[in-house]
């Protein structure tokens, strides 16, 4: 079998990553779960291939969690802010808000 591509980072995990990360697999926030469970099926030694199968997520997902684990740990975990300017605040005066009334 040849292999192509970087091999992926192998991730090992302290006492307290596995316990936290464990602890985000069952909070509400899908998307903090999602990533708990990219990372512990890493830690277990599966391809990025393997997880985004089990996880329901795509290969490069599975790769951009596992090197923001890698370089960052736990914090790397974190979303990042939204990419672009913020949106402008509406502000309105007092005959502006009238007429939405």
């Amino acid at each position: 079998m040849t292999h192509s591509g970087p091999s992926a980072v192998a991730i090992t995990l302290s006492e307290a990553e596995r316990a936290e990360l464990v602890r985000r697999t069952e909070v509400p926030h899908r998307r903090s779960a999602e990533k708990a469970r990219i990372i512990l099926a890493c830690a277990d030694g599966m391809s990025n291939a393997a997880v985004a199968r089990v996880v329901g997520v795509q290969a490069k997902t599975v790769g951009k969690w596992r090197r923001a684990f890698a370089a960052e740990r736990m914090a790397g975990l974190e979303d990042a802010g939204w990419i672009g300017r913020p949106k402008a605040d509406l502000i309105l005066d007092e005959s502006e808000r009238g007429q939405l009334t």
